[in-house]
């Protein structure tokens, strides 16, 4: 396949579900060796787990893998790319506020449970101050909304989200399930993660630091905290408002903080206009 050059690629070439800029193909190299440094390895959960149940998971993970399409591992590398970036500086540049540590899920929790990155918040009111993360770069009109969807499924049946494989050592000895955590969708179209790909190859940390996207991502985080919150306390299940509550009091001041960046570039973003259509809906729907 013939490229376009890193600094013009055409509207045509993004809307192509199976175009990969030079700059994604280069960046996703790293991303995978940011991965498999990172990632949660389910092998060390045979002590919990045993290992007949490890081995079914991690052959669940190759079956999935293999059943992606060419559209599908193009797609792939734009999310790996957000994702890898997102885990770094959302600690290391302060996307989401000082003293914020992330984890970067294994791949079982990432096909199975849609989660991504977990995000420790600096509240030690809770056992287990975390958030789920679920990184996408959407593609078709209805992928923000099937995940949405799926969220506020979960609650309906009166759960937040699930990580199977947890441990994170630094905060708690715990190794094990992690549930009950509020599971959020952040994501931004290819254009941004070109453009974030070619800061991170180049180490422009400074540049990094100060990206936009780090208010576009807040103010998802945000708009999804508040609706997820409504919607639970009109099914009456004031436990899990409260948990989104206390989430909320987490991002405020952060994305205060953050309101005087300048975010017009991203304003008629198509995920972060799904992301609105699809909490909009929803919450028509939930009206009497």
């Amino acid at each position: 396949m013939k490229f376009e050059s890193p600094e013009h690629a055409t509207e045509r070439s993004l809307k192509n579900p199976e175009y990969l800029h030079p700059l994604i193909v280069e960046a996703a190299i790293k991303a995978r060796e940011v991965k498999k440094e990172e990632a949660i390895d389910p092998t060390i959960f045979e002590s919990v787990y045993g290992q007949g149940a490890v081995v079914r998971d991690l052959e669940y993970v190759r079956s999935m893998k293999a059943k992606f399409g060419s559209a599908d591992e193009a797609h792939k590398k734009y999310a790996d790319v957000f994702e890898a970036v997102f885990y770094e500086n959302a600690e290391m540049s302060n996307w989401l506020g000082e003293n914020t540590h992330t984890i970067m899920t294994s791949e079982f929790d990432d096909i199975k449970n849609g989660m991504d990155v977990l995000v420790h918040l600096n509240d030690s009111a809770r056992a287990f101050p975390y958030v789920g993360m679920g990184i996408d770069v959407t593609f078709g009109r209805n992928s923000v909304e099937k995940k949405i969807n799926r969220i506020f499924g979960e609650i309906e049946k009166g759960k937040l989200g699930t990580v199977r494989y947890f441990m994170d050592p630094g905060y708690a000895q715990f190794k094990g399930e992690l549930s009950g955590m509020p599971h959020i969708i952040v994501g931004v179209e290819r254009r941004h993660v070109i453009e974030l790909a070619g800061q991170w190859l180049r180490g422009e940390k400074r540049k990094l630091g100060e990206n936009p996207i780090q208010l576009v991502v807040l103010e998802q985080i945000m708009a999804q905290l508040k609706a997820y919150r409504d919607y639970a306390e009109g099914l009456g299940r004031h436990d899990l408002a409260e948990i989104y509550d206390a989430n909320i009091s987490v991002f405020a001041p952060v994305l205060r903080e953050k309101r005087g960046m300048d975010i017009s570039d991203y304003k008629d973003d198509p995920v972060m206009t799904e992301l609105t259509r699809a909490l909009e809906a929803r919450k028509k729907q939930s009206k009497p």
